[in-house]
């Protein structure tokens, strides 16, 4: 019967994209349907079309038996760390396209503080560091047990290297190189901080030549001297320092909105 009915179905979908104008329904197996779809009660051949397609829609769905339940995702550990503000991914994803410079720190701080990251960033960051070893172990201590388990069962997601790192690099920032004339300023509070940059902007002594190690310096200088710098050099009429303004607002909000800012 179900082959007599399957081949009665074909014909019936058949007969519908020709039009019962151009071809009439197909006579139904004797039984039920033919029984449902009776030319004396159905005069019409679109009339005998839509029975016919109601009883046997309804008889092939009657006939679908449900498969074995498929077993239920175990979730992954529980993780009491309280996750970080939507903010500060938000953040995360404008230094990422703005200040990549500025990314270990993030990430790092998320580990330090004690907080994880939420399922949405952490997909994106298991994404982004599947080649390099290091940023991998931060980004799996700032996902906890999540990050395995998503590694699990997204394979796309796993790292591409088995590279071994120690838990010191993990834990440290990456030095970033700062020439010595300006390794000072590392450690500097922020009047002497801003009061050097000033100096040497005025006297032109910085340029396009030194963006990548001002960067740097920005990048390490220590989070107190941020504001300052980013009202001093904010509104000046150097492009590289207004850029550099940029980089210390955004890192301090980085800091802030991650409750390490000083």
């Amino acid at each position: 019967m179900n082959s007599d009915l399957d081949a009665y179905w074909h014909e019936l979908v058949t007969a519908a994209l020709l039009g019962t104008d151009r071809r009439e329904p197909p006579m139904p197996p004797a039984g039920p349907i033919a029984d449902l779809v009776d030319d004396t009660v159905r005069p019409d051949g679109a009339s005998r079309m839509l029975a016919a397609v109601g009883a046997v829609a309804a008889v092939r769905r009657a006939a679908f038996v449900a498969g074995p339940p498929a077993p239920r995702l175990q979730m992954p550990e529980a993780d009491q760390r309280l996750c970080c503000s939507a903010a500060a991914v938000a953040t995360w994803r404008t230094l990422v396209a703005e200040w990549p410079v500025l990314e270990d720190e993030w990430v790092l701080t998320v580990v330090q503080r004690g907080m994880r990251v939420p399922p949405d960033g952490l997909v994106e960051l298991l994404q982004r560091h599947r080649n390099d070893a290091t940023r991998r172990a931060r980004v799996a201590l700032a996902g906890g047990p999540l990050a395995s388990w998503l590694v699990d069962h997204v394979p796309s997601l796993a790292a591409t290297t088995g590279k071994t790192v120690s838990a010191e690099s993990v834990a440290t920032l990456p030095e970033l190189p700062v020439p010595p004339e300006l390794a000072e300023l590392l450690v500097a509070d922020a009047h002497i901080f801003v009061r050097r940059l000033a100096q040497g902007f005025d006297a032109g002594e910085f340029g396009p030549p030194h963006r990548a190690v001002l960067v740097n310096l920005f990048a390490r200088c220590r989070p107190e001297v941020l504001p300052n710098a980013t009202a001093t050099f904010g509104t000046a009429h150097v492009g590289l320092a207004v850029a550099l303004a940029d980089l210390a607002s955004l890192r301090h909000r980085m800091l802030t909105e991650l409750g390490a800012a000083v």
